[in-house]
């Protein structure tokens, strides 16, 4: 294992940072190389084996597996979220769904996806340190906005280590739905490196400055010690951060399918008030990844300390935004820190923004249109992103 350290520097706003130990995130075992991980993947591999999620129509008479009539047994909801669809154990899932969407009782029928984490690790630690507040102008943003305790960036991922010092000031324990209990604790590196991202305690003599200094994490544990989740729960997590009243949700996750469950579920937090902000993968193409590719959802890219598109980043018109996504310094469990690249470090730095300027007390609407609308364009705005590199000062000044 690599270890550097980071000698003492100041930032714009009189941040002290004092020195601090990586650990290169590449050595840990956790943490792989997802692109790869799909290529090695069959088409079955794509969804839970043996579950089906359904969505019974409202005037439907019997919400249960006789009206189904289908081989098929409905699970029991363990959770704490009244979802509006089932979970169906079966054998053949791809035979269920096509003759569940053929049911008159039934609104929709589809696998119950899995979904991955979407960072791209490094293999080696660069002596850079943070350069992305410098870069996105958030520096100079802090002296008119940092955010506040009232409001909450929700963080659904791997979860949160909620006793890493940079982060257990702010910290608020959710709901995990993997272990289905109060304690969602990070069991990989990737949830607590994004919320430290977003809103690591700053000002503080240790670590990192997050992007949203003062604003809370609300953390949501969906995704497993391995960084993958089911469709059903991570649904399920978007609509409980939403009834919780985060003002932004970040996903830094994804999976490339189109699920009407998912996009029921970032539209009913839309609908709630919340900001959803999503990575766009890390698979170098330009086919959408979900669920950024929703309307309701702020797609971000990824760039590097020079503003070029990361070699790894999915782009197009559909992205809506770029952020800084490699080699980022951040929270790893157990009092550390580690640098990470992928879409999923980038998208936490426009959640971090959304955080700040929701303290304004502004809309999700009028967040979204701050943050799209004073982007810098850089080379490929219009083709590898619809708008360009957020600008924090701009955003809070709009």
């Amino acid at each position: 294992m690599n270890v550097k350290k980071i000698t003492s520097f100041a930032l714009a706003a009189s941040i002290a940072i004092s020195p601090v130990s990586f650990v290169d995130a590449a050595s840990n075992d956790q943490i792989v190389d997802l692109k790869k991980v799909r290529e090695q993947n069959t088409e079955k591999e794509d969804f839970v084996k043996g579950e089906v999620i359904v969505k019974f129509k409202d005037n439907a008479k019997d919400s249960s597996a006789n009206q189904l009539n289908v081989n098929g047994k409905i699970k029991e909801d363990t959770d704490e979220v009244d979802s509006n669809f089932r979970v169906l154990d079966v054998e053949n899932v791809e035979a269920v769904v096509k003759a569940l969407n053929k049911n008159p009782n039934v609104a929709y029928a589809e696998p119950n996806y899995k979904f991955q984490s979407t960072f791209t690790p490094n293999d080696s630690l660069y002596q850079q340190y943070q350069y992305e507040p410098q870069s996105t102008y958030t520096d100079d943003a802090w002296n008119v906005a940092k955010g506040t305790s009232s409001q909450e960036i929700a963080v659904i991922d791997s979860g949160v280590d909620y006793n890493h010092p940079d982060l257990d000031g702010k910290t608020i324990k959710g709901y995990d739905f993997v272990d289905n209990d109060n304690n969602p604790m990070d069991e990989s590196n990737h949830g607590t490196h994004v919320a430290g991202t977003a809103a690591a305690e700053t000002d503080n003599a240790t670590g990192i400055a997050g992007m949203a200094p003062n604003t809370s994490i609300l953390a949501v544990r969906a995704l497993d010690a391995q960084g993958n989740g089911s469709l059903a729960d991570i649904a399920d997590a978007i609509v409980y951060a939403a009834d919780q009243g985060a003002e932004v949700i970040n996903l830094s996750l994804g999976c490339n399918c189109d699920t009407t469950t998912l996009e029921n579920a970032v539209n009913y937090a839309w609908d709630k008030g919340s900001v959803v902000v999503a990575a766009a993968g890390n698979d170098g193409v330009s086919t959408t990844f979900e669920p950024a590719s929703y309307d309701n959802v702020i797609a971000v890219g990824a760039i590097d300390q020079n503003n070029q598109k990361a070699s790894f980043s999915n782009y197009g018109t559909w992205v809506d935004v770029v952020a800084p996504g490699v080699s980022i310094a951040a929270t790893v469990p157990n009092n550390g820190y580690a640098y990470m690249s992928g879409t999923s470090m980038a998208a936490p730095h426009v959640s971090g923004l959304a955080g700040i300027l929701a303290s304004q007390g502004r809309s999700n609407t009028e967040i979204r249109q701050a943050i799209e609308q004073t982007t810098d364009q850089l080379s490929g705005t219009g083709v590898y992103s619809k708008y360009g590199k957020i600008d924090s000062l701009e955003a809070v000044n709009y």
